[in-house]
């Protein structure tokens, strides 16, 4: 194996560690804003406050709170995805 082939496995494996991270909390803060939304709909009572709590951990989870941003990474990551398989060292 050459050095360039393991360096483009490296490559290939460090991307896709980042990728899998990045998902990982995107999906977590955008799950957030999923139950921040229906929290607001809901009217007064323990079952909001608990919603809102519950939306207040997956951001804290995620340590990322705009949606906008969240999208934006997650279609982003995903092309990441779909360059590093197909430019898979195999």
């Amino acid at each position: 194996m050459s050095c360039e082939t393991l360096l483009n496995w490296i490559g290939w494996i460090a991307d896709l560690m980042l990728a899998v991270a990045v998902l990982y909390v995107t999906v977590l803060a955008l799950y957030g804003c999923l139950l921040e939304a229906q929290a607001e709909g809901m009217p007064e009572g323990e079952d909001r406050i608990k919603k809102f709590n519950d939306a207040r951990t997956y951001y804290a989870l995620a340590s990322l709170a705009k949606p906008w941003v969240l999208i934006l990474i997650l279609l982003g990551t995903l092309g990441k995805l779909v360059v590093g398989w197909y430019h898979a060292p195999w």
